[in-house]
């Protein structure tokens, strides 16, 4: 006989409370009936049940669906909230890192991540503080996406011939 996994039922439970607070009036916080909260419900779906089915490939999407819902949950209420795509770099690398962290291997990807969303984090900053140089600056500042296509064009190389 084939094992049910616990995903599904906790899917359809956590989909069925969320639905029926809705349909029932039910009034707890502020944002309960949005569409980011559903996604952050689906991922502590997935998060809890690879935590009790021990299955590691389960925290990523938790992690994502989760971190995203999070994101455009507190986008509109937090102000000091970013407002930029290395938010969603920041949410992937933590679902890389604990990932790597429960099957102990695959570190650098989650690593690699967080350091570009770091960089892209503070770039103004970081190219405020080189106004002293600003020629090259100004170069940095339009080229350096292809930087990144450069270096993964190379990684995709040297892994295929591996």
């Amino acid at each position: 006989m084939k094992k049910i996994t616990l995903l599904p039922t906790i899917i359809l439970f956590s989909v069925g409370i969320f639905y029926s607070i809705q349909k029932l009036n039910i009034h707890l916080f502020e944002g309960q009936s949005s569409w980011e909260f559903l996604l952050i419900l689906l991922g502590f779906a997935f998060l809890i049940s690879g935590h009790f089915e021990q299955d590691s490939s389960a925290i990523l999407p938790g992690i994502i669906l989760a971190g995203v819902g999070v994101h455009f949950f507190f986008y509109e209420k937090v102000p000091s909230w970013p407002a930029h795509s290395a938010s969603f770099l920041f949410i992937i690398s933590v679902g890389l890192i604990l990932t790597a962290i429960k099957t102990k291997s695959g570190y650098l990807q989650g690593i690699i991540l967080l350091a570009i969303g770091l960089f892209l984090h503070f770039f103004p900053a970081i190219m405020g503080s080189l106004s002293i140089v600003e020629n090259g600056v100004n170069s940095i500042e339009t080229y350096w996406p292809f930087l990144f296509v450069v270096i993964g064009g190379v990684l995709l190389v040297v892994i295929r011939k591996k």
